[in-house]
């Protein structure tokens, strides 16, 4: 009993190997075009959120500015009536 046992190696390709080899192609192929949809899609959104971004910075801008007018106005107003205050006196 002192039989060796060999590793044997079958280089056949038979019809499992080639399905399985074009499968992992098939998949292969399939996964990159979904993914390139994918990012695709995520640069356009990304490109409308920019828009949209610049747009409500635009108004808020101007509505910091008409904030800031009228706490001016505000303070104007306020400097006259403390001036008029103190001329009674």
């Amino acid at each position: 009993m002192s039989e060796e046992k060999k590793l044997n190696f079958d280089p056949t390709i038979n019809l499992g190997h080639l399905l399985t080899f074009v499968g992992f192609i098939v998949t292969i192929i399939i996964g990159w075009s979904t993914l390139d949809k994918r990012v695709v899609i995520l640069e356009e959104s990304r490109k409308a959120q920019a828009s949209i971004d610049a747009a409500q910075d635009a108004r808020s801008d101007e509505k910091f500015s008409d904030i800031k007018e009228a706490l001016r106005d505000i303070k104007q107003t306020a400097e006259k009536i403390n001036d008029r205050l103190e001329n009674r006196r």
